[in-house]
């Protein structure tokens, strides 16, 4: 009888979470975006404050960062997506010389006549051009709305760290006195990782743009600063960004670079950067401060798509590492917190132990 009671009450759990996840995602996105901002501004209005310079004043000017950093992102790509979408009948052009040069060398390897091949070519083409244009469209009206919901971010983001002593105080308030010190330092492992996996997240993006358009620039490879700047932030995703950030650049050289040993070369480039940022800069500069297994990343990814598209995709990793600290510091939830975690890790605990 207690054992159906436990897992009644794990369905219920399961079933709120479900509730609670896709049908308060309007409320919800803007404000784990804000938390998780704060805590990345948290340690600059900390400087601030043992300079004398009042919270109120501390938490405005880390607002301020906020504000700027990433509107003038959001400035920039909503610019050259409008530029790119007026270019796109250009790119059409462009695609169209392709298939026929595509299709003088398919008429010399096949039996395939030049008039099948270009039936052929101009549906597909057609398809895949009218079906990029309306999701450009689509991103562009999304982007659109991303700028009102930037301005709530933008509050929470003044408010937690404006209150960020308020708050903790008030999650200690209900921590028996015993548990304080222990409940003291979940908060702290929390924004810990929260902080170094948003500030090492943003250098590892700095680095590839970089890399990414001093090579589009060599390659004289046209629209290098929407594709450095969707490049960049595309793989904040982990696995799936960074492959949908190589493809992108590799499509535009194939449609725009004439010679094929020029697309081989910027090819390998690209797939060397790729491989730079992935066991390099990730492993240099973010560390495993997140420290969740393969596994686990691919499904938070999977649900958060599910759940809330593309900011989904973004917050629910960071979001499964907090509760993997929470579940391995709470009697009972052990094992899904060793489930999360990585076998690195649970070896560096048995040796402290």
């Amino acid at each position: 009888m207690d054992k159906l009671k436990k897992i009644n009450r794990i369905l219920f759990f399961i079933i709120a979470i479900f509730l609670l996840f896709n049908f308060g995602s309007s409320f919800l996105i803007p404000l784990i975006f804000g938390v998780f901002f704060a805590s990345l501004m948290t340690p600059f209005a900390e400087l601030l404050e043992k300079l004398k310079i009042p919270r109120i004043l501390s938490a405005l000017l880390s607002t301020l960062v906020i504000f700027i950093v990433v509107g003038s992102i959001l400035y920039l790509m909503l610019h050259q997506l409008t530029l790119f979408l007026s270019d796109i009948s250009k790119i059409r052009t462009e695609l169209q010389s392709l298939i026929e040069t595509a299709q003088s060398q398919i008429t010399q390897w096949t039996n395939l006549s030049l008039e099948d091949q270009k039936k052929i070519w101009q549906e597909r083409s057609g398809q895949i051009l009218t079906t990029l244009e309306s999701h450009l469209t689509n991103f562009l009206g999304n982007l659109a709305n991303t700028l009102l919901d930037f301005l709530i971010v933008l509050v929470y983001v003044f408010l937690f760290v404006y209150y960020r002593k308020k708050f903790s105080d008030f999650v200690m308030m209900y921590t028996p006195e015993k548990k304080r010190v222990k409940t003291g330092n979940i908060l702290k492992k929390i924004s810990k990782v929260v902080y170094h996996y948003l500030w090492g997240r943003a250098k590892v993006m700095a680095l590839l743009g970089v890399m990414y358009y001093i090579t589009f620039l060599i390659f004289d490879i046209p629209y290098a600063v929407l594709l450095t700047l969707f490049g960049a932030l595309i793989t904040i995703i982990p696995y799936v960004g960074p492959f949908v950030s190589g493809i992108l650049p590799i499509f535009f050289a194939v449609i725009y670079l004439d010679d094929v040993g020029t697309i081989i070369l910027f090819t390998a480039i690209i797939v060397t950067i790729q491989l730079v940022e992935s066991y390099v800069f990730e492993p240099l500069v973010i560390g495993s401060e997140v420290k969740l297994n393969p596994l686990m990343v691919i499904i938070a990814i999977i649900l958060g798509g599910m759940f809330w598209g593309l900011a989904g995709m973004i917050l629910f990793v960071p979001m499964f590492a907090m509760f993997k600290i929470v579940a391995q510091n709470t009697q009972g939830l052990e094992p899904i917190g060793m489930l999360l975690g990585t076998s690195k890790e649970r070896m560096e605990e048995s040796e402290e132990k």
